[in-house]
């Protein structure tokens, strides 16, 4: 990597933003294929460029690391706001301003050499700068990469478990 920058989406970015979420897509779907596909590469690229073309409201964070002029990689995050009813809600986190990351991707080249780190950095900061005082994602246990990389590279901790079960059909 000779010169990594992050930046915010942009229209053209939707090659590169597959490319990373298809290698993601392979990645996981070694790990779990009964949760997680290789997503569909005919059209996946358009399909980007289409959620990149639509208006986003001030608190969707969308970003790509690129590396000389390429996308290597891609988080998607969103800030959200207390609800009006958060003073009965249970978990203390519902009436703070949170940042959620909702997926990070990065082509498989360029796995465990600063871009996710990058990536996160810049999504939590911009999170701060919206007023977010905690963040919060979640990742599949079973991943040698992203547990680790949460965990010990960006300081998250377990909070929850994700319970699911395949419902047979009567």
């Amino acid at each position: 990597m000779s010169g990594l920058i992050v930046r915010e989406i942009r229209s053209g970015d939707g090659e590169g933003c597959a490319r990373a979420w298809r290698d993601a897509g392979r990645h996981y779907a070694a790990i779990v294929p009964e949760v997680i596909q290789e997503p569909d590469s005919h059209g996946l690229v358009e399909w980007f460029e289409q959620g990149i073309g639509q208006e986003r409201d001030e608190d969707t964070i969308w970003l790509v690391a690129e590396d000389d002029g390429q996308v290597v990689g891609v988080i998607e995050a969103a800030v959200t706001r207390p609800t009006p009813d958060a003073r009965w809600q249970l978990q203390r986190d519902l009436s703070r301003v949170r940042l959620v990351i909702n997926a990070l991707a990065v082509t498989a080249g360029y796995r465990r050499k600063g871009v996710g780190t990058a990536l996160m950095e810049a999504a939590e900061e911009r999170g701060r700068r919206k007023g977010a005082t905690v963040a919060v994602t979640d990742t599949n246990l079973s991943s040698p990469l992203s547990v680790p990389f949460y965990e010990k590279r960006m300081g998250y901790h377990r909070q929850a478990v994700i319970l699911r079960k395949a419902l047979k059909p009567e």
